[in-house]
Order: C-alpha cells, then sequence, then structure tokens
C-alpha cells in the first residue's frame, strides 16, 4: 500500500468522512501509522499475522492508546493456517507459494473473521497478498463507509486479489470505485522475485478507494 500515508488524508475530507476506528489488514512494519495518527484516527486496529512483526509493532506502540496490535490473519472463517513468510515479508501470503516466490519459512498462524476483530470500524485497509476476496467476505460492511484494498488486473494469487473479482463483490454488497492508484506489475514481480528476469505479461497493481453506493 505504498500511497495510503499520503492519499488517505485527501480521501477522507473529498468525502467528509471522519474515521472513528480504522483497521488495517497486513499492517507489516506499520509504516502508515504516523500518518494515521497524524490525521487524528481516535482507534487504530493493525493486523499483522507475521510473529516477529506484530511483536515489533506492540512494542512500538506500547505507549499509545490509540493503536492495538492484532496477531493473526484474516479470512472468512476462524481457525489456525499456514502462513508462508516469503524473503521479502511484506509479499507473505496465506496461498500456496508460485513457482517464483521465495518462500524463507512455513508458520501456523491463527486466522480471525474482520468482523469479528473490528466490528466497528467504519475504514479498512487491506493487503493480504491474494486473500483480499476472503478478507472482503468477513468484513463489517454495515459500519464501513470507506475501504482501500489492493487488486491486481493479472492472475498472479500471491501478489493480490484479482481487480474485476474484487470490484464485483464490492457492489454485492454495495460499494464502488471511486478511485485508485496504480503501480505498474512487471516491476512489483522483478521486486518480489529477485529481479530473475523473467519476462511476465503486462499488468497492474491497483490500490482501489471504495466507498458506499450513493
Amino acid at each position: 500500500m505504498s500511497d495510503v500515508s499520503d492519499r488517505l488524508p485527501g480521501i477522507l475530507t473529498d468525502l467528509d468522512i471522519t474515521p472513528r476506528h480504522l483497521v488495517h489488514v497486513g499492517a507489516h512494519e506499520g509504516q502508515e501509522v504516523p500518518a494515521y495518527l497524524g490525521i487524528g484516527i481516535p482507534r487504530i486496529t493493525l493486523v499483522e499475522p507475521i510473529p516477529e512483526l506484530a511483536a515489533a509493532l506492540r512494542d512500538r506502540y506500547a505507549a499509545t492508546p490509540a493503536v492495538e496490535v492484532v496477531e493473526c490473519a484474516c479470512a472468512d472463517a476462524g481457525g489456525t493456517a499456514t502462513l508462508h513468510v516469503m524473503q521479502w515479508t511484506n509479499m507473505s501470503t496465506l496461498l500456496p507459494p508460485a513457482p517464483r516466490d521465495h518462500l524463507a519459512r512455513c508458520v501456523t498462524v491463527q486466522v480471525r473473521r474482520l468482523d469479528e476483530i473490528a466490528p466497528d470500524a467504519d475504514v479498512a485497509v487491506i493487503d493480504a497478498q491474494g486473500a483480499e476476496l476472503d478478507v472482503l467476505r468477513a468484513a463489517p460492511w454495515d459500519s464501513l463507509e470507506l475501504v482501500v484494498v489492493e487488486t491486481c488486473t493479472v492472475d498472479d494469487p500471491t501478489v493480490a486479489a484479482l481487480y474485476g473479482d474484487v470490484i464485483g463483490f464490492a457492489e454485492s454488497v454495495g460499494f464502488v470505485e471511486i478511485g485508485r492508484w496504480v503501480r505498474d506489475y512487471s516491476e512489483v514481480d522483478q521486486w518480489a522475485r529477485l529481479r530473475d528476469g523473467v519476462q511476465v505479461e503486462p499488468g497492474e497493481i491497483r490500490d482501489v478507494i471504495l466507498a458506499r453506493r450513493t
């Protein structure tokens, strides 16, 4: 979610949304948290399944009452699952690794529904490396006003869910795309797969902004 920190304040202003509770699924190292705090969001829930990253977030924000860290992955059913931790940890995924992914290790993690973790969240940021649709299926749609979710136009499951599938699901629950920012898929692929030189089809990583249909 490369541009959330820079773009979210303007999006909220344009939509006249004053968040009460933001949940970020796939918080990683919490790069966006200073921006969330800077715009005065009173409650922030960070969901991160990699144990050492979740522990670092808990330590960093132990003295910040606004921030809660939940160590788990998100899907449409609770339980446990295998998290495939990649060499670049922000590419880690619940999905089986692709042939060119660089798997570092596997860990068993708790899995929870988002509507259980944050039933009153009004803003959600979702970066789940291919599991975005599973997260969305169990999101608290009655309370949400804005969702930012990573998608991909190329069928590459461990990068992100397909853009068309996410948009179709969002429309089924009364949300529509109101904007996006875009990265080149081939550049992300080459970075994630350690620049192995393999040619891939052209496409886009689209961080899509979804809002309730008016």
